[in-house]
């Protein structure tokens, strides 16, 4: 066993000690905990669900088992089993895990899915302990991860905790093996489709936005627009969905932000003139909208991920109205959910309604744990149909007063969901899995094999308290406060409440009674994320409402959003200042990362003199507004500048007139030399010292570098390997690392500046020499 194995899991024994962490939980024969036990990673940092986090599983993974078997049964081999990994693999996960919270102090979404996992895959994928491992067995381990996962992604999380964790502990005897592995790690997934496409196709074009793949497509965002603004939300789950939609839309807001608004979301800001008279009487606004949230990324360096950070966002008067309506109208639907909660919450009770010694009829408690507001046997679609129409609380309780004003007469069949609810629960109490026991209306026990008259049935509100605590954990309302910087915010203070886990609407097609329903959630970004087609089993908003079926097979991430409206803002002429302000962002060079404009809409905003215009041309001005906006170079550039300082404007722009055909798109990054009488003296090898290219930051052009890059290197490799001392060799050697240093000098050229600023200039012709013809 390696020494730096070794004190690596003792670190991490004494990390779970210090968190009260069961380092040995006890797990099946699959590896997976026992009585889901574990860690729970979320509360391990002190972090309020949802989401929750935990540690069970320690056995093998299935899907990397697959793939194995694979290939295993081609070549004749038995198929292997799932199973629990060796005691080593499972300590040294754990040590990775806990490290990785509380030192790194990386949040636990990212441990779990990007450190917890790729582990298993590598201790499924080879038959060695960790130290044990060789570069053959890790090369063998991406390779089965990149094909569990079409994307790579599985392979290169693989990959790198190679580098972040076995060779920065230096956990494998065989010593450092990241830059022995020989992989190509995922750089730009999005451009994936691109690498396809021929060289003419990838040249870079005025119109064409930067980084588009991280702006939404224009039908699927058209189509969102259309189905949250237009279409009737069939369930109260959608209802939510739409309108945290409709607040990303009109706010530009992260889905984790709007899911967590306070109900006290709204700010009122008044405006006055000097005289303390109204600004809307001069002109102006004398009051604006502020929306009031929790900004996320806005720790600093040490601070606490955890505190809440409070902010507000000017709201346009253009969305005023529509934004009011739609949190009202949220505020106004949850408002059942949120007295449900704040009862809980002060309480400390789940039935917050009855006294913890009182018996309650079984048909009366049967809706608070399920949620399904039909108890009695009546017709359903009437009351589902009119809920449906606004999701109004008032029609449940009409509907509850209804079936208990009818139970009173001689009609009191129970709706065949109760008896099936009420016979599980006398399956678990007869297998003596929970202490509950059905009672009489005095409080006495009924006998188990008694034949049950469920309309006479009781329960003991204290008993059912601890069965749900035992039995139905998932069920549990989200009661834990958070912290924010200005206090201590409990979950019944946010606006998007919704219940956990009702299935009376989810899965039966029904309505929940949000009135009378114990189990409350507090919304996380999954709300939208799962609307917008996050969730492979449950449908998303375009599945469920989209016309055609190319419309319900659209996607689209919420982040999209955020972009397209930074890109917008930008586009308008939107001062970077106020972009950065709105977004709450740390600097204002943050925005740039969001701005997806294409060149000509860069262009757009630089502003040049009609008259100059119409002198110039279409191509003329264009060029004329790159060099304004320095986002060009070279000869004709700096012969423009000389020629303005000179002579004056006019003088220039007649210059620039005559040299317009000067600016070329390449596709490697942008030429301002000439070829009106010869073509390119380079033929397009521009990275060769050409003092005409500059650099773009283009994707397209990054690509079409990173390619080049690796085909010089294996050609420098190929040539090296065939040593030789003949001239040819050595120039053949020579010409290969001048345009690899090229390519590599270009793909760290900032923006807009000339690569080869010393370089040939290629425009003055060569001088003939005695023996040219």
């Amino acid at each position: 066993m390696s020494p730096h194995y070794k004190s690596f899991v003792e670190l991490g024994k004494s990390l779970a000690v210090s968190k009260e962490l069961t380092w040995d939980f006890k797990s099946n024969g699959d590896g997976y905990a026992v009585d889901d036990a574990g860690w729970n990673l979320t509360t391990c940092v002190g972090d309020v669900p949802p989401p929750a986090y935990y540690l069970r599983d320690l056995g093998t993974d299935a899907k990397t088992l697959s793939i194995i078997n694979v290939e295993r049964a081609a070549c004749g081999l038995v198929a292997l089993h799932q199973c629990a990994l060796s005691s080593a693999w499972q300590d040294f996960i754990k040590a990775a895990v806990i490290e990785q919270l509380l030192v790194k102090r990386n949040s636990s979404g990212y441990v779990y899915q990007s450190i917890a996992r790729p582990l298993r895959v590598m201790a499924t994928c080879v038959e060695r302990e960790p130290w044990e491992l060789t570069l053959d067995d890790l090369q063998y381990a991406i390779r089965i991860a990149t094909s569990v996962q079409a994307s790579g992604k599985l392979g290169d999380l693989v990959a790198g905790l190679v580098k972040v964790i076995l060779d920065t502990n230096h956990i494998c005897d065989a010593g450092q093996m990241y830059a022995l592995l020989g992989v190509q790690r995922v750089q730009v997934t999005s451009v994936r489709s691109r690498q396809t496409l021929s060289e003419d196709e990838l040249r870079s074009k005025l119109e064409e936005r930067k980084r588009v793949e991280r702006l939404p497509s224009r039908r699927a965002f058209w189509e969102l627009v259309r189905i949250v603004m237009t279409e009737r939300p069939q369930s109260f789950m959608d209802e939510l969905r739409f309108a945290a939609t409709r607040t990303m839309i009109i706010t530009g807001l992260r889905a984790g932000e709007v899911t967590l608004l306070p109900v006290d979301w709204k700010r009122e800001r008044t405006y006055v003139d000097a005289k303390g008279q109204g600004s809307g009487q001069v002109g102006g606004f004398s009051s604006a909208l502020m929306l009031r949230h929790f900004a996320e990324k806005q720790q600093e360096e040490e601070s606490d991920s955890r505190i809440l950070r409070e902010s507000t966002q000017a709201v346009p008067e253009m969305f005023r109205t529509l934004l009011t309506e739609t949190l009202e109208r949220v505020a106004c639907i949850t408002a059942p959910l949120r007295e449900t909660l704040k009862m809980q919450c002060e309480t400390g009770r789940l039935l917050p309604w009855f006294r913890e010694d009182e018996v309650v009829p079984f048909s009366d408690i049967y809706t608070r744990l399920s949620g399904n507001p039909f108890w009695l046997g009546i017709e359903r679609d009437p009351f589902i149909n009119e809920y449906r129409k606004d999701f109004d609380p008032a029609i449940l309780r009409e509907l509850h007063k209804f079936q208990a004003e009818k139970s009173l007469g001689s009609t009191r069949k129970l709706d065949m969901a109760i008896y099936m609810f009420g016979n599980r629960l006398q399956k678990q109490m007869r297998a003596g899995e929970t202490s509950m026991r059905f009672r009489t209306s005095t409080g006495v026990p009924i006998y188990d094999e008694a034949r049950m008259s469920w309309n006479n049935t009781y329960l003991n509100v204290g008993e059912l308290e601890e069965h749900i605590r035992k039995m139905t954990p998932s069920k549990m309302p989200d009661l834990l406060p958070m912290t924010a910087d200005s206090g201590v915010i409990q979950s019944w203070q946010l606006l998007f409440l919704h219940p956990k886990r009702s299935l009376s609407e989810e899965r039966n097609d029904g309505i929940c009674d949000v009135t009378r329903y114990f189990s409350i959630s507090r919304p996380d970004s999954r709300l939208v994320g799962i609307g917008l087609g996050d969730h492979d089993k449950i449908p998303s908003l375009f599945e469920r409402y989209g016309k055609t079926k190319a419309d319900q097979e659209l996607r689209l991430e919420s982040h999209m959003l955020r972009h397209l409206q930074n890109t917008e803002l930008f586009r308008l002429g939107v001062a970077d200042t106020i972009i950065w302000k709105r977004y709450n962002r740390r600097s204002v060079a943050q925005s740039y990362e969001y701005d997806h404009r294409s060149l000509a809409e860069e262009l757009e905003q630089i502003s040049i003199p009609e008259e100059v215009e119409l002198l110039l041309g279409e191509k003329a001005t264009t060029v004329a507004k790159m060099i304004k906006g320095g986002k060009a170079s070279g000869p004709i550039v700096e012969a423009f500048v000389r020629i303005q300082a000179k002579d004056g404007d006019a003088a220039a722009y007649e210059y620039l007139r005559v040299e317009a055909d000067g600016f070329h798109a390449t596709p490697y990054g942008h030429c301002l030399n000439s070829f009106t009488v010869d073509p390119c003296p380079k033929h397009l090898e521009c990275f060769a010292n050409c003092r005409h290219l500059s650099a773009t930051g283009l994707p397209e052009n990054k690509v079409n570098l990173i390619r080049l890059e690796g085909k010089f290197r294996a050609a420098i490799e190929t040539i090296r390997a065939r040593t030789s001392n003949s001239i040819g060799w050595k120039n053949q050697l020579q010409h290969a690392e001048e345009r690899l240093a090229g390519v590599q000098r270009l793909l760290v050229t900032p923006d807009g500046e000339r690569a080869f600023p010393d370089g040939v200039d290629l425009s003055i012709p060569r001088a003939r020499d005695v023996v040219d013809e």
